[in-house]
């Protein structure tokens, strides 16, 4: 390694180089995998509840992504956090990669889409609200609607809460 001095300098980068890793921003990366676990969580609910024959899904060691294939089941509300979601996983992904935790404008843009803009602004009218732009709290934003969304169908408001997505949707309905 060309003596001594050499290999000391080599030691140290790598050592300097294993340190700024390990002192990445622990904020960001501890909300991106909040958000990420926090929606697993409630898509693992889902899936058992909607579909009770697949068995405990923790125990068969079924990956984020191969239950984001699962979720393509005809329920046009959970379909529509589909990207979002497979968003969320990316993002989550590309930080254990890399530990870069970053959450981009165009990560946002990809969350923004679609129905949870529409509730996020809803939320929002009327009121002194101000909804933040920065990425990391869109981000965060969208786990926590994309999680309550999942674990509407086995909470005790379901049936509520079907209806008034009837309504919305235009169809008044009752069941």
């Amino acid at each position: 390694m060309g003596g001594r001095e050499q290999v000391i300098a080599s030691m140290e980068a790598e050592y300097y180089a294993m340190k700024a890793r390990w002192n990445k921003d622990v904020l960001t990366i501890g909300r991106i995998l909040r958000a990420h676990l926090h929606v697993e969580y409630y898509l693992t609910e889902f899936l058992q509840h909607t579909n009770p024959k697949l068995g405990d899904l923790d125990e068969a060691r079924i990956t984020f992504n191969q239950k984001i294939n699962l979720l393509q089941s005809g329920d046009r509300t959970v379909e529509l956090l589909i990207p979002g979601i497979r968003h969320l996983n990316k993002i989550r992904n590309r930080l254990a990669h890399n530990l870069d935790a970053t959450v981009t404008e165009g990560d946002a843009t990809v969350f923004l889409q679609g129905m949870f803009n529409a509730f996020r602004e809803a939320g929002a009218s009327g009121a002194e609200k101000q909804l933040s732009t920065k990425p990391i709290d869109v981000l965060e934003e969208f786990a926590e609607f994309a999680s309550s969304m999942l674990h509407a169908p086995s909470g005790q408001h379901s049936k509520a809460f079907d209806q008034a997505m009837k309504e919305l949707s235009g169809r008044t309905e009752t069941p």
